[in-house]
């Protein structure tokens, strides 16, 4: 259910490695949330052969990778949107991932979900449906429009109604950081079996949001609340790197490698409906584009994603931070507020960091090397 991997690994003592790749199948939604990070931008799908096509060329650089440097890469894809539903050829694109041996997970608001839809889900073994929540119902419906709410909960119902694994995932701000508990029972009541918190990220309609972003201290609250939720029935998590600070840190002293937190350029991708490869959808910063240059190629030589993987890049605090090598913050928080403030910056302070840097230490010296 997360859409930020927690845990990675780094260096040439790689025995097993988590890579995830988020894959926009289409930028088309029935709703018009008022946080949404897209900026209404219409492109050209790729279809269905292409989208298949390129699921061949991901699993081939996987099996390079673990052939070349001996290692295990467990590999999943996370299709969404837009709405994915929307997309005509979703199952076909699913099984065809499944065939391939990627554990698949969906990301959905809920309202267009079938009774088909959910059947085919359950056949196909789809490991988490997401489901986003922003609240109770006219919370909910006050940030995703009128009736969506109403419309969710029955895709939710019908999802679960035939084995579905379903997770809801809230979009965190001042719109609804009050109604966390409330929230989190809402959920639990619906039928989902945990429910994720991620913060809004100030682009696209967002933007106009940005005035809701919480403040430092306001953030580390919410996630203390958050995090003290989770029961062994129901499972309350953020996947937010900075959620991740207030876990016991096993970074050791001096490590100037990536072993988790931010995944952009590290341990997740993300593609979007045109073919663009983009460290995370939230950027919006390309890397490359499949139409001309396989996948393996960009990881491998954008230098957009070499900066993500580099200390020196982050001049900053984030920089200085002994907890870099597990968080970075979060980058697309970070280059969205620098932008907003007319200096766009992808290697900026996240702004709602709560971490002073009790220990300003300076860890800085060889890069930790990714399978390419």
């Amino acid at each position: 259910m997360k859409e930020v991997k927690k845990h990675g690994v780094a260096g040439s003592a790689i025995k097993a490695f988590e890579f995830f790749i988020q894959w926009h199948l289409t930028e088309r939604c029935n709703l018009r949330c008022r946080h949404c990070y897209q900026g209404g931008r219409r492109v050209q799908e790729m279809t269905l052969g292409e989208v298949k096509q390129e699921i061949d060329e991901a699993t081939a650089m996987f099996e390079a990778w673990e052939g070349e440097h001996n290692l295990s890469v467990s590999r999943s894809i996370h299709f969404t949107g837009g709405e994915p539903f929307l997309y005509e050829g979703l199952w076909d694109v699913v099984a065809h991932a499944r065939k391939q041996g990627y554990g698949v997970a969906l990301m959905s608001n809920g309202c267009l979900v079938t009774s088909d839809d959910a059947k085919r889900a359950s056949t196909l073994k789809i490991s988490d449906i997401q489901i986003s929540l922003e609240g109770p119902p006219d919370l909910h419906d006050s940030i995703r429009g009128r009736g969506s709410f109403a419309a969710a909960a029955k895709g939710v119902e019908t999802l679960v109604g035939f084995g579905n694994r379903v997770s809801a995932n809230v979009t965190l701000s001042r719109l609804n950081v009050e109604q966390i508990e409330e929230t989190t029972e809402t959920a639990r009541r619906m039928g989902f079996y945990g429910i994720g918190f991620s913060r809004m990220v100030p682009c696209g309609r967002g933007k106009a949001l940005k005035d809701r972003l919480l403040s430092p201290q306001e953030l580390k609250r919410a996630y203390q609340r958050v995090l003290g939720l989770s029961t062994p029935s129901f499972e309350v998590v953020s996947g937010d790197p900075l959620a991740g600070t207030l876990l016991e840190s096993k970074v050791p002293f001096g490590c100037n490698l990536t072993l988790g937190g931010c995944s952009a350029g590290f341990s997740g991708i993300t593609i979007t409906s045109d073919g663009s490869v983009m460290p995370c959808r939230r950027i919006g910063l390309i890397a490359g584009n499949l139409k001309r240059k396989p996948l393996r190629a960009i990881w491998a030589s954008s230098r957009l994603l070499w900066r993500l993987r580099r200390r020196e890049s982050y001049q900053g605090k984030c920089g200085r931070c002994p907890l870099w090598p597990s968080c970075r913050g979060c980058r697309a928080v970070a280059y969205a507020h620098s932008a907003n403030q007319g200096k766009p910056d992808l290697f900026a302070d996240d702004p709602q960091c709560w971490v002073e840097g009790e220990s300003e230490v300076t860890l800085r010296g060889s890069s930790g090397r990714l399978p390419l």
